[in-house]
């Protein structure tokens, strides 16, 4: 019958089918010095921490650039007003000068107590901060890099663990086993 030669060619498939993934995993396995279980789930938590070290550091590198940027910010509005709050503080008729550069005068303040605030006082030189936001760009490009490949060991990693269990797993009985193709 025709289902009945359907059924054949499939389980002649899933078996050729198995055959190249056990053989896809036995290479893989041999080629990585893996020759028990608990090898291949050793190296896979070992990828994963690797993985979350190389994310927590991006996280920190990324906090850090986003503080000095800040901190840049501030540190430039206060330098560029500065000259401009030191002729306000010498001025003989302060309400007058406040009321033509109000607006200047609450910038400045409000960088001088952020610059406090971030703990930037003295004003760190903007070279050093761009140097060191460069050096943090270089570190987290080379770390993204990492963590792409740690993710990519970890999924092959993950897939031969998952071929490993389904080889270990008992056989689904034949009747079970037709139930699920039927679903399918």
């Amino acid at each position: 019958s025709l289902v009945g030669s359907e059924m054949c060619i499939r389980d002649s498939w899933a078996k050729l089918n198995n055959l190249k993934q056990s053989a896809k995993t036995m290479n893989f396995l041999t080629e990585h010095g893996i020759s028990s279980y608990g090898e291949l789930e050793s190296k896979l938590t070992a990828l994963s921490a690797r993985r979350d070290t190389a994310h927590a550091e991006i996280k920190r590198i990324e906090s850090r650039s986003a503080e000095l940027t800040l901190v840049m910010k501030h540190a430039g509005t206060y330098r560029q007003l500065k000259p401009l709050y030191e002729r306000y503080r010498k001025s003989n008729d302060k309400e007058k000068f406040l009321r033509g550069h109000e607006s200047e005068i609450i910038l400045f303040e409000a960088a001088a107590r952020e610059c406090k605030r971030l703990g930037a006082v003295p004003l760190p030189a903007t070279e050093r901060m761009q140097a060191e936001i460069d050096e943090l760009n270089a570190r987290k490009a080379i770390l993204k890099a990492e963590l792409q490949k740690a993710q990519r060991k970890e999924q092959d990693y993950a897939a031969m663990r998952q071929n490993v269990e389904d080889f270990l797993s008992p056989p689904q009985p034949e009747q079970e086993r037709k139930k699920n193709v039927e679903l399918e």
